[in-house]
């Protein structure tokens, strides 16, 4: 039969003490104590048996906040929930006692059945806990874990034959995973880490693999060769893609005690190809980009002169102008570009108020607000005499599109 949870119950009260005992103890053990420090001592000798402490405030001896107080400086006692008796006036209290850790109030009169719900909750909340953490699998890939890395690397060493034993050990370090979680989101770089996990158990079909941190993987092959090793890392690393792929760094261990010196072994091989692999991608990004921020800067330019408003395109790290069309010269009021150039010094940090320079950097809509029930914009802009001026757009008006080194900002003005 499954034993029942055992309570602590600290109330100086015996009608109250009563009242409690009669309300839980047919689906929990009750232990009483009748003041603080009596529920104290009791604790630290017995705190493995407890599952929550039912606790009042005003009590002699040692009153609850003090109770509170001990328990929480006690690292052996601090994670049990502890629950203050109030009643329904006593708002500051509940303010006081919430600010040091308490878990939960039970208002008095008490009624039955809520505070049984409310137990019950607690002790379910704190069961699910436990078995995320005794549990030894990784949710997000089903893999194991890093507990159960070292309970098993435990259990490999203590095997009969395990000094005679040869291990392949992977270290594997997932390639862009922070940039997909910045730029995308974390659902895509949730995505990311089980595409490279799914592809890392077909060819390791056989051995084990865990995730020892957000991005690092090690994979643990027995009874490998050193050629069998690499034939099946070289496999791997043709499977990965421009977008899923990981770096790595193997090495063969021989005797299963010596695991853990094999897996620093092979991390350290692992940051050679990633130090290989950002060298690589650094060179191809920086191509990649400025052949597709000409082809943008042409295609945006040639769009403009069909649409109803202004385009720029700036650096973002210097603000330094690299193209604009006619429609941003008349806005500003310059009779023509070369004007405007020798005003503005090519730069647009001279042409709007620093604020918005810093949104447009940030690839943001400037400023929106609702005017008449219509999104509308406003950009503060530097006028030809030196003043400035807000002008006011449409819906839309402001779209900034950044990428690589470069912003792309659309304008449309009201008049359109």
């Amino acid at each position: 039969m499954e034993s029942k949870p055992t309570l602590l119950v600290v109330e100086d009260n015996i009608v109250n003490r009563e009242i409690l005992c009669n309300i839980l103890e047919e689906q929990f053990n009750i232990i009483t104590a009748s003041n603080g420090l009596e529920g104290l001592n009791f604790l630290r000798e017995h705190y493995k048996e407890i599952s929550v402490v039912i606790l009042d405030i005003n009590m002699p001896v040692m009153n609850g906040y003090e109770f509170i107080e001990a328990v929480k400086g006690d690292i052996k006692l601090a994670k049990i929930p502890i629950v203050v008796t109030t009643v329904h006036s006593s708002i500051n209290e509940e303010i006081h006692c919430l600010d040091m850790g308490v878990f939960d109030f039970i208002a008095k009169p008490y009624i039955p059945k809520l505070i049984l719900t409310r137990i019950n909750n607690i002790i379910r909340l704190l069961e699910s806990e436990k078995s995320v953490v005794d549990s030894t699998t990784d949710v997000l890939t089903g893999v194991k874990n890093r507990k159960g890395y070292y309970e098993d690397i435990e259990r490999f060493a203590a095997w009969p034959d395990a000094a005679d034993r040869n291990i392949g050990v992977v270290y594997m370090d997932i390639n862009g995973l922070k940039a997909v979680n910045d730029e995308e989101d974390h659902n895509a770089g949730d995505l990311l880490i089980k595409n490279v996990v799914d592809t890392a158990k077909q060819v390791f079909y056989d051995a084990e693999i865990y995730r020892l941190g957000g991005d690092e993987f090690v994979i643990l092959s027995f009874d490998e060769s050193e050629s069998s090793l690499g034939k099946k890392v070289m496999k791997l690393s043709t499977c990965w893609t421009e977008n899923i792929s990981a770096s790595m760094g193997m090495v063969l261990v021989h005797g299963l005690e010596n695991i853990e010196t094999g897996v620093a072994e092979a991390d350290r091989n692992m940051y050679e190809a990633k130090n290989k692999y950002y060298e690589d991608r650094a060179d191809h990004n920086k191509f990649f980009k400025r052949i597709l921020n000409n082809d943008m800067l042409r295609l945006a330019g040639a769009m403009t002169e069909f649409l109803p408003g202004g385009f720029l395109a700036f650096r973002l790290d210097t603000g330094e102008l690299i193209h604009y069309n006619r429609d941003i010269v008349s806005m500003l009021g310059y009779n023509s570009s070369k004007e405007m150039r020798q005003m503005v010094q090519n730069n647009i940090k001279n042409i709007v108020h620093a604020d918005d320079y810093n949104l447009l950097r940030a690839g943001v809509n400037v400023v929106k607000h609702r005017a008449s029930g219509i999104n509308r914009v406003e950009l503060r802009l530097t006028m030809k005499n030196g003043n400035m001026r807000l002008v006011t757009m449409g819906i839309r008006a402001v779209n900034t599109v950044t990428f690589g080194e470069m912003a792309y900002v659309f304008l449309i003005n009201d008049r359109y």
